[in-house]
């Protein structure tokens, strides 16, 4: 599975630069021919509360506007304002030229930077299938919630996509994290990041997006510069692993375990 990432700048609210910006690294990595391409957290907005009800009225056009440009076997994977019944959730969309595939609504939102002010929660987990492997998802933060994680797998997840901001300064959670997560559950995890973010006040660093396989090795890691590359993934290690080391199998023979999706 060959898998395309996108590092880029995500500026405060400034939705024709961004979009201008991501658009173009899309197109450009359009022509590798990738089974997916993942965009940072709010890549569009940013985390621009003040605006963001606003923007989230115009996140189906967004959608509209990339599957234009898609070609026939790449999949996005974006973060974007999800507007329903008056309220506004973090969600990833993943969707192919024609139609949405899947989608999750963030379940744990980032309370010290008032994330949980302006968002709603969501109350599930999402794994879908592509080309007979099991994709889950989840948002940034939440790589701090292992039990999170491990729903997931126990529904089958095999690959993980994770879109992000997440500051340089604590790079080595980001980092430390995400490997665990991978290795507890046997499993390649994505994650993508900007490489940096501007704020009402500052810019902040960000970058160190990496892609882990499920033995914790490194196939993939960013600076903190932009970037837009494509990395292609052994899924036959996961099921290599899983039969090494048959933990799961272990944990699902001795825990009483709910295989029905996560109702928070």
């Amino acid at each position: 599975m060959k898998i395309g990432l996108i590092q880029n700048y995500v500026k405060l609210g400034d939705i024709e630069n961004n979009k201008s910006l991501f658009f173009s690294e899309i197109a450009a990595l359009l022509k590798e021919s990738p089974d997916f391409i993942i965009l940072p957290e709010m890549w569009l907005t940013g985390f621009d509360y003040e605006n963001i009800f606003k923007f989230s009225e115009n996140t189906f056009n967004i959608i509209k506007e990339l599957q234009n440009i898609l070609s026939d076997d790449t999949l996005i994977v974006s973060s974007l304002p999800e507007q329903s019944n008056s309220k506004v959730f973090n969600t990833i969309f993943v969707f192919n030229k024609s139609k949405i595939i899947a989608k999750y609504r963030k379940n744990f939102l980032f309370s010290p930077l008032r994330e949980d002010i302006y968002f709603e929660k969501g109350n599930d987990i999402t794994v879908f299938e592509n080309k007979g492997t099991k994709i889950g998802l989840h948002t940034c933060y939440e790589i701090r919630f292992p039990e999170l994680f491990r729903l997931s797998t126990y529904n089958g997840a095999e690959l993980f996509f994770v879109p992000a901001i997440w500051p340089a300064g604590k790079k080595h959670h980001w980092l430390t994290l995400i490997k665990a997560r991978a290795i507890e559950n046997q499993a390649f995890i994505v994650g993508c990041n900007a490489n940096k973010i501007s704020t009402k006040n500052k810019e902040v660093a960000c970058g160190y997006s990496v892609v882990i396989d499920p033995w914790g090795n490194e196939v993939f890691i960013a600076d903190e510069e932009p970037l837009s590359t494509t990395v292609s993934l052994d899924m036959s290690k996961v099921k290599e692993v899983r039969d090494t080391i048959p933990s799961l199998k272990d944990a699902m023979e001795v825990f009483e375990i709910n295989k029905k999706p996560y109702k928070g």
